[in-house]
């Protein structure tokens, strides 16, 4: 585990450098599809621009014999070096094509350890005061190769904060079945293989047993079986927003991002959850937009019902639990 760095104010001079290292970034032909080497390092350097990052992290970012200087794991992907030198406990990196979703993720002991903590394990910034912690991968998921499902949290902050790259605001705008039709995939790369996914499901799901007859959805459990998946596709299935047309099997390799939502109001701790399905051996990237359509009547906690005065339809519904077995 890296040390947490200082907090310090950039000079003018380290400013400087990083604004023009963005520039070569941004004026050297590429082709027209970036690499993620090169997604990598814009996102290590963006950071430190808009965190006002010592002159510590800068320069060991801008080094050129970083990558010789630190030790790395058996066949990890050229294009991570530059950023699991800044950080070892990098297990990845996610995006969905056509969104600002493009960022490092990472992996604690412990659900909790990024919740606050950045990339640079900072708690604070010298001109910022924030929990919004990092992009992180569920520490009972495997860090190198798939779990049955990969459960990626983060937190979810508005735009105009200065750091979209390293929050889940832009799955919000999932809730939106247009959206998905023209953005339904999800990249993800560990240290060593890249992966693709075709987003299958979109729902919300309340945290709290009080809120819901007593049940609650733990649809963040890395390692179900096949046999115990066919009943967490039930719950998805009563729960998406809208139908995506894109099969989900008990057999299947998930991808599960969740974060923050307060559509049922503050006071009902609600998440959003975006799950994709890894793509099949030889299946197209496509999806068939005649097989997307609304569902209006899909699962809401009791506590919606009550408020709206409305039957539950699901309320006497299994109760699904998972297990490895």
């Amino acid at each position: 585990m890296k040390k947490a760095l200082i907090a310090a104010c950039a000079v003018l001079g380290v400013i400087t450098v990083v604004f023009g290292a963005l520039a070569v970034y941004n004026f050297v032909s590429v082709p027209e599809t970036v690499k993620l080497e090169e997604k990598a390092a814009d996102f290590v350097l963006s950071a430190d621009v808009v965190t006002d990052a010592p002159a510590q992290a800068l320069a060991k970012v801008m080094s050129k014999d970083m990558k010789e200087q630190t030790s790395f794991p058996e066949g990890i992907r050229e294009e991570l070096k530059q950023a699991y030198a800044v950080n070892n406990n990098l297990v990845g990196w996610l995006s969905i094509p056509g969104t600002e979703m493009d960022t490092a993720v990472l992996q604690g002991s412990d659900n909790s350890y990024y919740l606050k903590k950045d990339f640079y394990e900072r708690t604070t910034y010298e001109t910022i005061n924030t929990n919004y912690g990092n992009i992180y991968l569920d520490y009972r998921c495997l860090d190198d190769g798939l779990s049955k499902n990969m459960v990626i949290h983060g937190h979810t902050t508005g735009r105009s904060d200065g750091i979209p790259k390293q929050s889940f605001r832009s799955l919000y705008d999932y809730r939106n079945l247009n959206h998905f039709k023209e953005n339904p995939l999800i990249k993800y790369s560990t240290l060593t293989e890249e992966y693709t996914y075709k987003i299958c499901a979109v729902f919300l799901s309340t945290t709290q047993r009080k809120d819901d007859n007593g049940y609650m959805f733990n649809y963040i459990y890395p390692d179900m079986s096949d046999n115990n998946m066919v009943g967490y596709i039930e719950q998805v299935k009563q729960r998406m927003l809208y139908e995506t047309g894109v099969s989900l099997e008990p057999t299947d390799k998930i991808i599960t991002l969740s974060t923050c939502i307060y559509d049922y109001g503050k006071s009902v701790d609600t998440r959003l959850v975006v799950v994709g399905r890894l793509l099949h051996e030889g299946e197209s990237e496509e999806i068939d937009l005649t097989l997307v359509k609304d569902n209006p009547d899909y699962r809401r906690p009791q506590i919606w019902y009550n408020a709206k005065g409305k039957t539950n339809p699901y309320k006497d519904s299994a109760k699904w639990e998972p297990s490895a077995n």
